[in-house]
Order: C-alpha cells, then sequence, then structure tokens
C-alpha cells in the first residue's frame, strides 16, 4: 500500500504497519487527524450537554474521576460522564465511533466490540483535576475470555502539558498488573479512583494532542494525567473503549457494565482492596 492508503479513509481510519508494530510494543500509539472542525463541533454540542450536569438521573455516572463521590458539582475538577450512549441512544453510531471501531478491530481483531464510552472535562485553573496512575484492567472483573482492549481517547480540545494532557509509561504493559490501591477512602464506596505509585526509574512521557488527535492504549499500559494549570482552557476527552465480543458478552452476563451504578458482585484482577 501507499503511504496515502493509510490515515482517515471516510468511515474508516486506516492504520499502518508501523504503527501496528509500535501499539504492541509500546502499549499506545498517538494518531493525527482523525476528525475534522465540523465534525468536532457536533460532538461538543452533545458533550457539553453532559458535562454542564443537564442530563437527569445518571447517579454515580456522573461524577468527579479527581474526588470522592460526595463531592458537589459546583467543586468538580475532572468532570466525568460515563455510558453517554445509554443515557442518550441517539449518539451510537456518531462519526467518532465509526472511526474508533475501525482503529480497534485493526489492533485488536475483527470482532473488537464497543464496550463502553465516556466523557471526561477537567475544568480550568484546576490543578487539582488530576488523574491517578493507574491500569484499566486493575478496574475490571476477573474470568473474562480474553482481557485484550483498545481505548481510544479523542481530543476535544488540545491537549497539553498546562492543561494535563495523558502520561503513559511506554512498555510498561508488558510488566504485568500491579497492586491498586483506592485513593479516597477504604474503599471504592466513596470514590471509583484507584492507583499506583510511581517506581524510582521510571519515566512519564506525556502525549499531547491537537483537537481531533487520539490516542489508543491497551488495558495493562500504566497511564495518568496531571491537572488543568490553565487559566481559561478546558481539556475535553471523548473515550471509547474496545474489547472482544466474548469478553463483553461475559461482563454483561455477570452485570458488569462499566456503570458506576454497578452492583459489584465480581471480583477484580488485584484484589486491590484486601
Amino acid at each position: 500500500m501507499n503511504q496515502t492508503d493509510y490515515g482517515r479513509q471516510g468511515d474508516d481510519y486506516i492504520v499502518s504497519p508501523e504503527q501496528k508494530a509500535l501499539y504492541q510494543e509500546h502499549g499506545y500509539i498517538t494518531l493525527r487527524n482523525v476528525l475534522t472542525g465540523e465534525e468536532l463541533n457536533d460532538i461538543e454540542q452533545e458533550f457539553d450537554h453532559f458535562i454542564s450536569g443537564s442530563v437527569p438521573d445518571m447517579g454515580r455516572d456522573f461524577c468527579d474521576m479527581s474526588g470522592p463521590y460526595d463531592r458537589k458539582f459546583e467543586d468538580f475538577a475532572l468532570v466525568n460522564a460515563m455510558l453517554p450512549t445509554k443515557y442518550k441512544p441517539a449518539l451510537q453510531g456518531n462519526i467518532y465511533e465509526k472511526l474508533s471501531a475501525s482503529i480497534a478491530k485493526q489492533l485488536i481483531g475483527d470482532d473488537a466490540t464497543l464496550d463502553y464510552d465516556q466523557f471526561l472535562a477537567k475544568r480550568p485553573a484546576r490543578p487539582d483535576a488530576k488523574f491517578t496512575l493507574h491500569q484499566d484492567l486493575g478496574y475490571w472483573p476477573t474470568g473474562t475470555p480474553g482481557t485484550i482492549t483498545a481505548t481510544c481517547s479523542l481530543a476535544v480540545d488540545d491537549a497539553n502539558s498546562e492543561n494535563g494532557c495523558l502520561y503513559v509509561i511506554p512498555g510498561s504493559h508488558q510488566q504485568g498488573l500491579r497492586v491498586h490501591k483506592p485513593v479516597h477512602g477504604k474503599d471504592r464506596e466513596s470514590s471509583h479512583i484507584l492507583g499506583v505509585a510511581l517506581l524510582d526509574g521510571e519515566t512519564l512521557v506525556e502525549l499531547p494532542l491537537n483537537k481531533g488527535d487520539i490516542t489508543v492504549h491497551n488495558e495493562l499500559i500504566l497511564h495518568g494525567s496531571g491537572g488543568n494549570r490553565s487559566e481559561t482552557s478546558w481539556r475535553r476527552t471523548y473515550i471509547t473503549a474496545f474489547r472482544s465480543k466474548a469478553c463483553v458478552e461475559f461482563e454483561r452476563k455477570i452485570g458488569f457494565t462499566h456503570s458506576h451504578n454497578d452492583k459489584v458482585n465480581w471480583a477484580t484482577h488485584l484484589g486491590a482492596l484486601k
């Protein structure tokens, strides 16, 4: 294939062999110019409707991902809206969902299935809007028929050091799962958030993005993000995560939907709370 055969092709985004190899080696890749400005305009309207707290009856699916569940909305630093397509089904099949599905199928297999979606927004002038260093697999149940995951994060705004872009430890997905601990309180009734400590010798690599770019990472890479030190700029991210069809079916069978309102009746991959 020619170089022009890669990148955006209608509702698909064609990943190059080099990008696939980097994903396997480093646990993540960055893809540029995935969505146009016009396409982002449509997404932004829906995004802001959720992040403003205008969608009713979300329970814990609308929360602060940098603080405890009992924090008042006006005090949120890292505003989180889980499962937007559950609460507004008309969002299903939007252009970003199509493009990220195309990417995921190339990276983890043709049966890649949307597992969950999420809107995240860091308010300006909130240096506490940090996403704690973690591995996604630490949050998820054991017993799935395979854990391989492609999580796509779309930059709805430019993301940089000042407003808290994603950072990763490249290659850390090859070192297995670490023990995670609750960040707020003694258990996850107080907060959804788990975290791990940065070890001596480990270096965080920031992944700045332009609006319309995305990163893709797997279930085991250590990653997080800093707070928003910008006085005026939001940092908004639209996440779609894909796993195998069999994995998603297993999760739903045991009542795991990635909702913070799920009644927990499963073991996690790490016994983090023991």
